[in-house]
């Protein structure tokens, strides 16, 4: 019996002294103080409330590439698509880019040919290695010895 006592008070002063414990930290954190190198300045805050408002509402416009339009709905966006005027913009985009990549795989073509056999990271198979073989058997590769002058 004395011992339940004992064990009860022992509770209640480790009671005390959590509940005192929690009191103090309270107190400490309501007496903070921020130090002036954390403190936000209202106009900074207000300005990144704004930029996030804005970046909001960029998420939201559809911009058509082809045509250079911005567009605030999918519904204007799905329309824009359908319109007489998308089409054949996306057209003569597909018939540019067709072009200019033909363009480009024929100098492709000529500076293959004309310069070598290299690939575009300028190797060559073991094939064209034996043929300039072939080419440069007969020419002799003379060194220069450097002599003390």
């Amino acid at each position: 019996m004395k011992r339940s006592v004992e064990m009860e008070k022992k509770r209640e002063e480790e009671r005390v002294k959590k509940a005192e414990l929690a009191r103090l930290k309270a107190e400490r954190a309501r007496a903070y103080e921020e130090p002036e190198w954390a403190k936000v300045e209202d106009d900074v805050a207000e300005d990144v409330a704004e930029e996030e408002e804005e970046e909001g509402v960029r998420k939201n416009e559809l911009y058509c590439v082809a045509c250079g339009k911005k567009f605030k709905s999918d519904k204007q966006w799905k329309n824009h698509e359908q319109s007489k005027k998308h089409k054949d913009k996306v057209a003569e985009l597909r018939e540019a880019f067709g072009e200019e990549d033909q363009d480009n795989d024929d100098e492709d073509d000529n500076n293959d040919n004309g310069g070598g056999d290299a690939d575009a990271d300028g190797f060559v198979s073991a094939d064209e290695v034996e043929k300039l073989k072939e080419q440069f058997e007969g020419v002799e590769i003379q060194t220069e010895e450097k002599g003390d002058e």
